[in-house]
């Protein structure tokens, strides 16, 4: 079973340096746990039963509320889902003539879990979702503890949606402070109506939790 989003491959180091020196961390989205190539001992929480017994020891829960006391985490490494169509829910076991889908549904071969954002698209939905978790990740976050945020805008419509942006101002309203900000070339998936179009870089926010 593959995963449609693992972390790509050049952003490792880039974690490893920013959380260096910190001993307990937490992936709320782990997927598959890819985080442990950098972070052996880190902790996953993953809503996918299925992508969670691929890494041993993985949790299987809801990172709007998360099984962890408060204040138990030196830091937070995750990268949350994109909104963009890697959200779409249609399941299609055969090959597309025009394209291929690369989804959170289409790639776990049944409906995703309730509260799994890999079902939602960019909008209000998505953003009261993420507003709930990054709550549940301030508070699980010791005082002073380093958030790591990887994140992408998209392109829909040929627009380019501000994703990032938005997650940077909410984690900043509710009491982070923004460290850090690379911008990283990666590989983008180059499926979907908007496979030509594509933002060529992803986000590493460094933050601080301060309140």
């Amino acid at each position: 079973m593959k995963h449609p989003a693992k972390y790509s491959d050049v952003l490792l180091p880039v974690f490893k340096e920013m959380l260096s020196g910190c001993n307990t961390i937490l992936d709320p989205f782990a997927g598959t746990g890819k985080l442990r190539l950098v972070f052996p001992d880190c902790t996953l929480l993953e809503i996918e039963p299925e992508w969670a017994a691929m890494s041993s020891g993985a949790i299987v829960g809801d990172a709007t509320n998360m099984p962890f006391a408060d204040c138990s985490f030196d830091a937070i490494c995750t990268s949350p889902t994109y909104g963009n169509r890697m959200a779409d829910s249609f399941i299609d076991h055969q090959t597309e003539k025009q394209y291929k889908r690369n989804t959170y549904t289409h790639q776990l071969g049944r409906k995703l879990s309730a509260n799994n954002s890999g079902a939602m698209q960019w909008g209000e939905r998505y953003r009261e979702f993420h507003l709930k978790a990054w709550a549940e990740c301030s508070r699980v976050l010791k005082p002073k503890g380093l958030f790591c945020l990887n994140i992408s805008n998209h392109v829909r419509k040929g627009k380019e949606q501000y994703v990032t942006e938005w997650h940077i101002e909410a984690l900043v309203n509710i009491g982070f402070s923004v460290l850090e900000h690379r911008k990283i070339k990666t590989r983008r998936n180059r499926m979907g109506q908007n496979g030509n179009v594509r933002v060529q870089h992803e986000s590493v926010v460094l933050l601080r939790k301060e309140v």
